[in-house]
């Protein structure tokens, strides 16, 4: 029987969170990363190459994060630790691209695996296409209905994604016996999987990074935004409720256009840039209704300014 601790830390992928994330990983042998394999990771490591020579080779969202998060494992990887990039999903989505550039692949994937891989992401962004298509429109329900069919084809793409990473970080049991596994926060179902998974095998606990800043603001350890509260209802499959489906899904329209899309840099005065912004969207969006929505949706449509347009739905809100 292994002995195993699994720790799931769930967070966002933002500088902010990594001294909360640093002690986890302290106390850990094993550090699991949420991304796809790359070879060049051992290199930042050994000295061969930059942090700035890494994130240039690869297209990332939150560079910065990255570069901060190299700077902190390169610690721990002198110290011993073992460190794994475990995401088959985002693996094999990786090898298609490349495939369909004409780049040959040194790695081999499972033919089955790849196909799954392939028609969730065909059944996702075919939906996603079917929004951008249908929000042009001025038909505000049927724009609902688009947003929550993307949700429920993006609720399966990441069912099959947790499945697949909770079977691949199975294999890595036997390396240790304390590990610290990275996750983003919509992904709740990993632990589910993996509680079942390694029931005689040892414990899987999770803490939300977090937590200890939420809980005083909001009386919760976690927080979600809209669109990722109505995707998790589809992942968990939990009953339908129309009415909170469709608000839920209105008001997601309106939170990303009220929070910063740019990295957010931690300062003395503000070290919680990012969680900072996402609660004072969260809280606008809750005021709002249905109709609320449908009203705002079409003004803001073309206003790219995040802050415009929060001004625009606090300006709103005022004046009901």
């Amino acid at each position: 029987m292994v002995n195993t601790e699994l720790t799931i830390g769930f967070s966002t992928h933002r500088i902010e969170v990594l001294p909360l994330a640093e002690r986890f990983i302290e106390n850990s042998e094993i550090i699991v990363l949420e991304e796809p394999p790359n070879e060049k990771l051992r290199e930042v490591f050994e000295g061969k190459i930059s942090e700035e020579e890494y994130v240039a080779n690869v297209d990332f969202w939150f560079p910065e994060f990255i570069k901060q998060t190299l700077k902190l494992l390169k610690k721990f990887y002198r110290q011993g630790k073992k460190i794994f990039q475990i995401e088959p999903y985002l693996e094999g989505v990786k090898f298609l691209q490349e495939k369909a550039e004409g780049i040959n692949s040194l790695k081999t994937i499972d033919e089955a695996l790849l196909e799954r891989i392939a028609e969730s992401e065909k059944k996702a962004i075919g939906k996603l296409l079917e929004f951008y298509e249908v929000s042009l429109s001025r038909n505000f329900e049927k724009i609902i209905e688009s947003v929550k069919a993307f949700s429920k084809a993006d609720a399966a793409r990441f069912r099959l994604r947790d499945r697949l990473r909770a079977e691949a970080i199975l294999n890595i049991l036997s390396e240790g016996k304390r590990i610290y596994i990275e996750a983003g926060t919509i992904h709740l179902y990993l632990k589910k999987i993996l509680q079942v998974r390694t029931k005689n095998l040892g414990k899987v606990s999770h803490v939300f990074l977090l937590q200890d800043i939420l809980k005083p603001l909001t009386g919760k350890p976690f927080l979600f935004p809209p669109g990722e509260l109505l995707t998790l209802r589809y992942i968990f499959k939990l009953k339908e409720n129309s009415k909170l489906e469709n608000l839920l899904a209105a008001r997601s329209l309106i939170y990303i256009k009220i929070i910063p899309k740019e990295e957010l840099i931690p300062t003395e005065e503000n070290r919680f840039p990012h969680l900072n912004e996402e609660l004072k969207a969260i809280k606008l969006t809750e005021h709002l209704g249905f109709e609320d929505c449908k009203r705002l949706y079409f003004t803001l449509f073309w206003i790219k300014d995040y802050k415009e347009a929060r001004k625009i739905v606090e300006n709103y809100l005022k004046g009901l």
